[in-house]
């Protein structure tokens, strides 16, 4: 039987990798909170509680975790949104598919999903158009493939797509956390 993973499950395995307060030096991000980029989302409503804290403690020590649980409730309300709903997560019949697709467009967002399309064109002779939108095709196409080699050829896709980035600006120094990220996504957990 297939396990279908939960909102909560997914968050919950996607928040460990993220982690709470960073803003690191060549992260084109930005300032982030617990996988928020400000670079990337500067309207997210979650910026006021971080800036408000600034003003009160000053600097914020790197992976801190602001204990404000309408905090918490936007991130997971963001995450929803802007990554579950968006790329059809929630439609996706394998639970391990769920996770490191989800894991995917949280990390890279338009380029996950977009990679997504490709190796199921690449290597499941599929005909997506390669538009990063998890649309009713898509998931058709990875609910009908052999759940474990789709898994696979994900995960050598993000393993080489990672490679590929890190050689670009000052990704190189994220490069070992994102492998670690990719290794901890196991089929069939």
């Amino acid at each position: 039987m297939k396990h279908i993973k939960t909102f909560k499950e997914l968050f919950d395995g996607v928040i460990k990798h993220e982690g709470y307060y960073a803003n690191v030096e060549g992260d084109r991000g930005g300032e982030t909170y617990m996988g928020v980029a400000r670079n990337l989302h500067p309207d997210w409503k979650g910026w006021e509680f971080i800036d408000t804290y600034k003003e009160t403690y000053g600097k914020i020590p790197w992976n801190k975790h602001i204990d404000i649980p309408e905090l918490e409730c936007m991130v997971k309300d963001f995450y929803y949104h802007t990554f579950y709903k968006k790329y059809s997560i929630d439609a996706i019949l394998q639970g391990s598919l769920q996770e490191i697709i989800f894991d995917w467009c949280v990390n890279s967002g338009y380029w996950g999903s977009c990679g997504v399309q490709k190796v199921l064109n690449r290597f499941f002779d599929c005909e997506l158009k390669l538009d990063g939108i998890i649309g009713k095709n898509t998931v058709k196409a990875i609910n009908t493939c052999c759940s474990e080699s789709l898994f696979n050829a994900i995960k050598s896709a993000r393993i080489h797509y990672y490679n590929t980035i890190a050689q670009r600006g000052q990704n190189h120094k994220f490069l070992k956390g994102w492998l670690r990220r990719i290794g901890a996504i196991k089929f069939g957990v």
